[in-house]
């Protein structure tokens, strides 16, 4: 087994078909087949489910795509470790973000990188926070954005900043009692029919804690995991909804929708970086993981990103990485 397999098992993996890596690597398929198959025959068990539609890893494949990610990783860091840190940082950073913190983050940030850092290329990938962590879990990308702070084995988070979340609707579903900008509790946040994402969304994790915690029950009128789609379906008066004002300013500043924000107390929601404890970072990844962060800082100070930071500087540590 050899660098070149492990890539062509990674590419494969990524992709989930033969044909598709076939064409990403450029080689021919019945080659790539073959490789499999030797690293299959030498392992003594097969690496991916073939379905019909494509293929998927099989248990000893995903070990395997967890250790090949690392090696691949070790080995492109390779050229940084040589060089020093006095080389300037140079290469394709994959940093992935939960849908809501791109909108706000991912253009200013490449904006600024490009200008910063010329020789590094920001591949930018976009996905509920979950899916984001489990992709830098499996050695797809070098950084995340995540609303969770739990540290699952190989990855480490830096709180950032808290959100204040809000509860919103169409004007004609304000309750008389509520003034537009009130601060409210769970309490009343739960007392009315919500639209949330599905029990498998962060965020709905977050509201049912947060409900259960002071006694609440909530009550859902429609799911959906589109931010887009709560917010339109809410300022078509079909319910209230859950978001941070971030989210719904541009509807809130056009009337198409009023907010109450909840305490902070009652929910909040975290924002980290997560990087990986299990690879090293390349000088590029690492320029990138301290400009994220900077970036945040300066969009919270500059008012773009309405939430509270966890402290006015954050400069991160590397010295857990393994390299």
């Amino acid at each position: 087994m050899d660098l070149r397999q492990l890539k062509y098992f990674v590419a494969i993996a990524k992709h989930g078909s033969f044909s598709k890596a076939a064409l990403y690597l450029r080689i021919a398929q019945p080659a790539l087949s073959q490789h499999v198959r030797n690293m299959e025959e030498e392992l003594g068990m097969p690496l991916f489910h073939r379905l019909s539609r494509g293929v998927t890893p099989t248990e000893a494949g995903e070990r395997m795509l967890v250790k090949a990610n690392a090696i691949l990783s070790d080995f492109n860091a390779l050229p940084d470790f040589v060089r020093g840190k006095e080389h300037a940082p140079a290469g394709p950073v994959h940093i992935g973000l939960p849908g809501t913190v791109s909108e706000i983050l991912a253009l200013p940030l490449i904006e600024t990188a490009l200008e910063a850092f010329p020789d590094v290329q920001i591949r930018v990938a976009e996905a509920m926070s979950g899916f984001v962590l489990e992709w830098l879990r499996r050695g797809e990308i070098d950084l995340a954005i995540i609303y969770s702070g739990a540290n699952p084995a190989g990855v480490r988070t830096t709180p950032i900043l808290n959100e204040q979340l809000h509860l919103f609707a169409a004007p004609s579903l304000a309750p008389a009692h509520l003034r537009p900008g009130q601060e409210i509790g769970i309490d009343e946040a739960t007392a009315h029919d919500l639209i949330l994402p599905s029990v498998t969304h962060g965020l709905r994790d977050l509201v049912n804690e947060a409900a259960s915690r002071a006694g609440e029950t909530i009550k859902t009128s429609i799911e959906t995991d589109s931010y887009r789609q709560i917010k339109h379906l809410a300022a078509r008066g079909l319910g209230f909804a859950i978001l941070p004002e971030n989210a719904i300013r541009p509807m809130l500043d056009a009337g198409e929708l009023v907010s109450w924000p909840i305490r902070r107390a009652d929910l909040g929601r975290q924002v980290y970086l997560a990087m990986s404890t299990e690879r090293p970072l390349s000088s590029a990844a690492r320029a990138i993981a301290q400009h994220s962060v900077n970036t945040i800082i300066a969009l919270v100070e500059q008012g773009q990103w309405s939430a509270q930071l966890t402290a006015p500087q954050i400069t991160l540590d590397f010295e857990a990485d393994p390299s």
